[in-house]
Parts: C-alpha cells; sequence; structure tokens
C-alpha cells in the first residue's frame, strides 16, 4: 500500500445517507472512507490505523427491536474486517440514539481479537440530516465529533501528537520533493527523486550494501531528516487546552509503581525479537559453548563470583535460578549499517529480578539498566565492560534472540563500554599523616 490507511471510516447500508455524511465531512476537510454494507464483507478493507468509525445501528434486516443482533454485526465488522489496532472510537449514526451505551457494554464485554474503543457516541441523523439526505451543517457534525474527543483528552492528546508526526513526516517527503523538482534537468522528476535516494542509501549503509536491502538502507538515511522535524516540534496554540486537560498540574500525581515504570521502560527500551542473533542491540541466552564448565574457562570466574563479584546479584534461597546469563550485540553502528566482515562482539550480562539484585557501590565497569518486564516480570539487565567475546556471524544467527535493547538503551550501554575501556589512569600520592 503506497497510501496511508484510512483514519475515518463510515458504513451504512443506506447508500444515499452513507454519500451525504462522507461529502459533508469531505468539505470540510475531513477525509472519510465510504463502506456500502450490502453483507458482503470480502470487499471490505482492513484499516489498522481508523481512529474514527461511523456505524449505523442497522446494518442488517433483522426483527425489529433485536439489537443484540445489530450490536453483533457490528462487532463482527471490527474483528473480522476492520480490525482497528487502537486507540479508535465509534460514533453510532443513527435515528436511535439511545442504544450507544448498549453497542458500548456489549462491545468492551464481546471484542476478543480487537482492542475495545474507548467510547461510543451517537449522533442522531435527524439533528445532523436535512430533509434531502444532505448534511445540514458539516462544520457542526466535525464540532460533534470532536467533543467526543474533548471528553477523553488523554487519549485525545496521543492522537494529537499523532496527527504532528504524521504531518512530520509529510514535511519530509515534500522537502525530498522539492529538492528533486529544483535538481531535476532533463530528467523526470520521478527518476531524480530515484537518484536521490539512491545517494541517501549509499550514504548511510555503503555502496556495497545499499542493494541488500534498499528500504532499510533509504530508511536510515531519511531518519535524521524525519527526526529533526520530530525533534523540534512545540506545542501549537490551539492545542494548549487539551494538553492542559490531559496532563493536568505536572509533578502533583503520585509516580508510578515498579510494574508500571517497567511496562513503560519496556515501551521505551524493549523491543521484541524481530530479527536474529546478528541484529545490533539484541540479547541472546548464553551459547552452550560457553555455559557450564566453559563459563570459568572462558571468563576467569565461576558463575557463582561472576554473579555475585562483578555483576551484583546475590545468590538466591533455595535451588532455583531467577536470573539468566545472557550475550548482548555491542557492534559499532557504521559497522553495523555496513555489514562490515568480522566477528560480532557480545558483551556478558545478567538478566535478573529486582528480589535478587544486590544494594551497594557498584563495579566501575558495570552497566544497570532500568528495570522493565520482560515475560511478564520485571526485571534488570545487568552487562559487565570486561567480559566480553566474539561470534561468527553464521553462528549468531543460529541463536534465537530474547528481546533487542532499542537504539536509546543501547547507545547507553556502549557509552558506558567504551568510556569505561578509555579511561585514564595515574599514579597520585596522597597525605597520609
Amino acid at each position: 500500500m503506497m497510501l496511508p490507511t484510512p483514519r475515518v471510516v463510515a458504513i451504512d447500508d443506506d447508500s444515499e445517507h452513507l454519500e451525504r455524511l462522507t461529502q459533508g465531512l469531505n468539505r470540510y476537510g475531513t477525509a472519510c472512507l465510504p463502506i456500502h454494507f450490502t453483507g458482503e464483507t470480502a470487499e471490505i478493507p482492513a484499516c489498522p490505523h481508523v481512529r474514527v468509525i461511523f456505524a449505523d445501528l442497522h446494518l442488517i434486516a433483522g426483527t425489529p427491536g433485536d439489537h443484540a443482533q445489530d450490536f453483533s454485526t457490528i462487532g463482527g465488522l471490527l474483528e473480522d474486517t476492520i480490525k482497528p489496532s487502537g486507540p479508535y472510537f465509534i460514533v453510532l449514526w443513527t435515528m436511535y440514539p439511545d442504544q450507544a451505551d448498549g453497542l458500548h457494554a456489549f462491545l468492551k464485554e464481546r471484542l476478543q481479537d480487537v482492542p475495545k474503543p474507548f467510547a461510543v457516541q451517537a449522533l442522531d441523523k435527524n439533528n445532523h440530516l436535512d430533509h434531502d439526505g444532505s448534511v445540514k451543517s458539516p462544520g457542526s457534525l466535525v464540532k460533534a465529533i470532536g467533543r467526543v474527543v474533548a471528553e477523553q483528552p488523554q487519549i485525545g492528546a496521543l492522537l494529537n501528537w499523532e496527527e504532528r508526526v504524521l504531518g512530520a513526516a509529510a514535511d519530509a517527503v515534500s522537502s525530498i520533493m522539492e529538492l528533486a523538482e529544483s535538481a531535476a534537468e532533463g530528467m523526470k522528476p520521478g527518476e531524480e527523486v530515484g537518484r536521490l535516494l539512491a545517494s541517501l542509501a549509499v550514504a548511510a549503509v555503503g555502496e556495497e550494501h545499499a542493494g541488500e536491502d534498499r528500504f532499510r538502507a533509504v530508511n536510515e538515511g531519511l531518519l535524521p531528516i524525519l527526526g529533526d522535524r520530530i525533534a523540534s516540534m512545540r506545542s501549537r496554540a490551539a492545542d494548549n487546552t487539551l494538553w492542559q486537560d490531559a496532563l493536568g498540574e505536572v509533578g502533583t500525581g503520585q509516580g508510578l509503581f515498579q510494574d508500571e515504570a517497567a511496562r513503560l521502560n519496556r515501551l521505551l527500551h524493549i523491543a521484541p525479537p524481530d530479527g536474529d542473533g546478528t541484529e545490533r542491540g539484541v540479547v541472546i541466552a548464553l551459547p552452550e559453548e560457553f555455559s557450564g564448565e566453559a563459563f570459568a574457562e572462558t571468563f576467569d570466574l565461576t558463575p557463582e563470583v561472576a554473579a555475585e563479584k562483578q555483576f551484583r546479584c546475590r545468590q538466591p534461597q533455595g535451588d532455583a535460578d531467577p536470573f539468566q546469563w545472557v550475550l548482548v550485540q555491542t557492534q559499532a553502528a557504521c559497522d553495523y549499517a555496513q555489514t562490515q566482515p568480522g566477528p560480532l562482539p557480545f558483551h556478558l550480562g545478567l538478566r535478573l529480578p529486582a528480589s535478587v539484585v544486590r544494594t551497594g557501590t557498584p563495579p566501575a565497569a558495570l552497566w544497570r539498566s532500568p528495570c522493565f518486564e520482560h515475560d511478564g516480570q520485571v526485571h534488570f539487565l545487568h552487562v559487565n565492560a570486561r567480559f566480553q567475546v566474539s561470534l561468527p556471524g553464521g553462528k549468531a544467527r543460529q541463536a534465537p534472540p530474547l528481546f533487542r535493547l532499542r537504539e536509546q538503551l543501547l547507545n547507553d550501554l556502549i557509552y558506558q563500554i567504551h568510556g569505561y575501556g578509555a579511561r585514564p589512569g595515574i599514579i597520585s600520592f596522597r597525605e597520609s599523616r
């Protein structure tokens, strides 16, 4: 798909009402995908990024007053066809607005495979359609939608941020197009864009590797262009009230419990395994060749002594091992981007729960992650700069990844490793009497 998936969808079995609704929204500048429901769902596209769904209550003919069947039809469309990834809300576009609460309760209980809508708000067709079926005031209709968001300012703030990011991406694309059009002499704009994208790919990963995964190579080149536009976004006067209502008085809350902080840190810093053991920042289980008796041969310490002295882990009570030895791929960003040859560097780490973390001053070589959630539990990751091994690419590729450190946390780890390795040492004397 070349174009963004729809953000606003309207579903109605009355083609005239559907056409009037979408025309009214479009005239106001709100793009809407109309879906004329005839009972067939094969032609209805999935819309994972939809944010607003207009749905007529009576999409199929049935027993009058049998709203459970009407609710079930809408729920089936959400689960089997539209498949929203959330957040989204439903505007019950109907002449029976009193059924909005019932539909919301039904969907909250029954939906299993897709997120539940954060709101179901009724808009009475009688209030917004004229006698000929046209929308009386598109502006009033859009304002009514805005009031639904205003009732959930926290979600509205997220949607506002999403809209700003989409605008930044559109601005980045426009900048590339403008550059291509200004530079095109005797070339079609499309050909010039291709030349610029190829130059970005080569600059990002090198000429030798630009053709291996062209999307990834161009993405690496475009990220700084987009990243700066997102990083430089500032509050707009029109959005101040929304953000004020969403956050309230900043700093007056009760803070976070550890499990809440762990979930947020997972979102910020821990990525699911989407590649193999060669990915930069990937965390793999310690291979068998370095485990057991081979641990001491490789690292000059037994696992028990290493865990206690070098990785700040208390020995648990009983026989169970609550921690896991891991390796973290710490390749330089430029080497990884350009697929430079050579064995891959890994540093030894210990994934451990808070209950066995030792307090006190850690070794200078030890890097400690913030708490994060993994496999439903709160963990920490401790990595020691002094314990490093190398794996050939083929062997690393065979190791199933546990998770991956996202860029910000990975850069913090690598800075600690390099900073420790580059620390100066001096001989000095101090007064002793």
